[in-house]
């Protein structure tokens, strides 16, 4: 009993480990539901996570690269009942630890803020968006937002978001509700 007990608490163990380097992966999203919103300057996806309820919704443009090239950063926008997170991966940065770090997002009409925002990786930050996950309609009516720390500033493009917005507040919608039985796909480094 105790040696069955000790093999369940090792395979917890190694489950939580993997779980860790995966979430520090240039993957954020280890398991997800996709319902793809192609537009004609690109396509953005807009996927829930959990496996027996929806816990969070996630939206970004999609990319087929391992990882961020100059000029071309990924992102994805993810909420769920408390927070929203803006995680961005640009190859323009260059950061070494874990820390705070200040930003400033400049939208295209010009309107600036300076959210609180922390390194996760070498080229990863993520960048507290408020509470209101449906705050992120209102990057719809911009062309591009962008992020400039340490000297650098990186543009994400938001061409083509309205697209996956209907898909993304669907799924703010369902948060706490079971999931049926769907197709998984799994993101992987």
């Amino acid at each position: 009993m105790i040696r069955a007990a000790l093999i369940a608490i090792a395979a917890i163990a190694a489950t939580v480990a993997a779980t860790e380097v995966a979430a520090q992966s240039a993957a954020p999203v280890r398991k997800l539901s996709a319902t793809p919103a192609g537009t004609s300057a690109g396509t953005w996806i807009s996927v829930h996570g959990g496996e027996r309820e929806v816990i969070d919704c996630k939206i970004g443009p999609r990319s087929d690269a391992v990882n961020p090239q100059s000029g071309k950063p990924q992102f994805m926008i993810h909420a769920d009942n408390e927070f929203v997170l803006l995680r961005v991966r640009a190859a323009e940065w260059s950061f070494s630890g874990a820390r705070d770090i200040a930003v400033t997002l400049v939208t295209a009409d010009g309107a600036e803020r300076q959210p609180a925002a922390a390194v996760h990786g070498q080229d990863l930050i993520d960048i507290a968006f408020g509470t209101d996950a449906k705050s992120v309609a209102e990057l719809a009516a911009q062309a591009y937002l962008e992020i400039r720390t340490e000297g650098a500033a990186v543009r994400l493009p938001l061409e083509g978001i309205a697209g996956a917005l209907p898909a993304y507040q669907a799924c703010l919608a369902s948060l706490g509700t079971p999931i049926k039985p769907q197709v998984h796909a799994a993101a992987a480094r």
